[in-house]
């Protein structure tokens, strides 16, 4: 007995993997013995299919049409395509880990935002091109798509990159480029979280699903169920699926999972008899016609995959398997939703030693362990964080500049401010910036350069600072890095580290 097979008559069951899954032959016969379903975690969002380094570098050529990159997201193709197993995308068009240049005027942040003619020729063209590429190459791998994610915030459409170049329609748009390009048969989701709140229920189905359903421009509502131990209530999450479901949408559990940082056996047992209701829940509403739903996604395979870790910071053990591929009491919790008890065989897997080693994923190496990268990286992501020390008290700030200058990193402030005050008394800082999904932080001591010629060269890289400060001020301050630690981090990567 598997999942795949006991749910089989109700609606697929699947699993988001990551690279080190792919890379894991364990794990990716793991994936097809257990479901029939995949979604790739990260590499086939925005920031893996557009090519930055070619948008920015031919600018004018690739202004209205993305230069775009399949390489991250091939393996994932092949490996589909070879197991017979189904994929759904995810996703075209979101506010996150999509880069920043991508809109501004020649992909460049210190210019100005594109035009809402530029950035609609952009979504359509990007749209087009990762739509047909995947159906060119790979027909009928991808069964769905979520063309919009997460657009909805505080009672309306979150202000957005997206919302701002183009305006309240570009969710409408990117739905309707996404039904032009899309093969026959390819389901369109909008896929947002904490859908089961009564505002943004409403919001959804005013804004989104049920204009978007009267233009034919949707299939399906995405519930992303990022759950825990005591929210949502499971009546207003029922409420929520069952007023989704009354629009005749498909409704698919995108991204579940259940955080639980307690891993002791009471715990697990509860964790187990939650998901039971919640499978109870959807088989309900599946059954009755009050939803038709089509799809359940577990937010990765095993516990130790598990992007709530490192999101709220604490353990957490909040799916159905864990260690080498083992199932949890939640697993059968499940199980017992559709099949007997006595029906319901131990779950045993199979593998050699070896294959749970991550074998042949390449070396992800944007720059290496280089103070260039930190610098590339800090240049990019526009503003970061300054933190100082005054006497016991923390301080905190957002910055801009950043300088490679003598082979050092600096950054600029005024010398009348309460931050360079900190930095006489207390040298040491740490800044932390956030883009496409990771984040950077560098810590060490931070030296005064009273030099004219670093002062000039700081200037020179921001010219909009002149108007305030000048190189023979008594003001201007720069200041660079020593001794310093710098940390790459992400949600789906082992963080590393470096000095200089």
């Amino acid at each position: 007995m598997n999942l795949k097979t006991a749910y089989e008559p109700f609606f697929k069951i699947g699993a988001a993997i990551s690279r080190w899954n792919l890379y894991t032959p364990a794990h990716v016969k793991f994936l097809t013995e257990q479901f029939n379903s995949f979604t790739v975690e990260n590499d086939m969002k925005p920031m893996f299919f557009l090519d930055g380094k070619k948008n920015k570098a031919e600018a004018e050529k690739y202004q209205l049409c993305p230069a775009l990159t399949f390489e991250r997201a091939i393996p994932y193709l092949e490996m589909a395509k070879a197991k017979g197993i189904a994929m759904r995308g995810h996703t075209l068009v979101w506010h996150n880990q999509t880069p920043q240049w991508f809109f501004y005027e020649n992909y460049n942040t210190s210019s100005r935002l594109a035009s809402r003619e530029t950035m609609l020729a952009r979504m359509e063209n990007y749209i087009k091109g990762v739509l047909g590429f995947v159906q060119e190459n790979y027909p009928g791998v991808i069964y769905a798509w979520d063309v919009v994610n997460e657009a909805i915030n505080d009672g309306g459409f979150r202000d957005s990159l997206w919302f701002k170049t183009i305006g309240k329609d570009f969710v409408e748009m990117a739905f309707t480029f996404a039904r032009k390009y899309a093969a026959p048969g390819v389901a369109l989701f909008y896929n947002d979280y904490e859908t089961a709140l009564d505002w943004k229920r409403d919001c959804i189905l005013k804004e989104i699903l049920i204009p978007l359903k009267e233009k034919g421009l949707i299939d399906g509502m995405g519930m992303q169920s990022h759950l825990l131990m005591d929210h949502p209530d499971f009546k207003d999450y029922q409420t929520a699926l069952e007023m989704y479901g009354a629009t005749g949408l498909e409704i698919q559990i995108t991204e579940l999972d259940l955080h639980n940082a307690d891993p002791s056996k009471e715990s697990m047992h509860q964790l187990a008899l939650r998901y039971q209701e919640l499978f109870g829940i959807l088989l309900a509403a599946k059954g009755t016609g009050k939803a038709n739903i089509t799809a359940v996604t577990f937010w990765n395979l095993l516990d130790e995959n598990s992007w709530l870790s490192g999101f709220r910071k604490e353990t957490s053990y909040p799916l159905l398997f864990h260690g080498k591929c083992e199932a949890k009491e939640a697993y059968y919790a499940v199980l017992e939703n559709v099949r007997p008890k006595e029906e319901i065989d131990p779950w045993k897997f199979e593998a050699d030693e070896k294959d749970f080693e991550v074998t042949g994923m390449p070396v992800e190496n944007k720059g290496g362990n280089t103070m260039q990268e930190v610098y590339e990286f800090l240049k990019e992501a526009g503003v970061y964080y300054l933190a100082t020390v005054e006497g016991d008290q923390p301080r905190v700030r957002p910055f801009g500049t950043i300088d490679m200058f003598e082979g050092k990193l600096y950054i600029q402030t005024g010398k009348v401010k309460e931050v360079s005050k900190q930095l006489q008394k207390n040298p040491k800082a740490e800044i932390c910036a956030f883009m496409e999904g990771k984040w950077l932080r560098v810590a060490g001591k931070l030296v005064r350069d009273d030099r004219r010629e670093a002062k000039v060269h700081m200037l020179e890289a921001y010219p909009n600072l002149k108007g305030m400060y000048s190189a023979d001020d008594d003001n201007t301050e720069v200041l660079y890095f020593q001794d310093a630690t710098a940390t790459f981090s992400s949600f789906g990567a082992p963080s590393r580290s470096f000095q200089f």
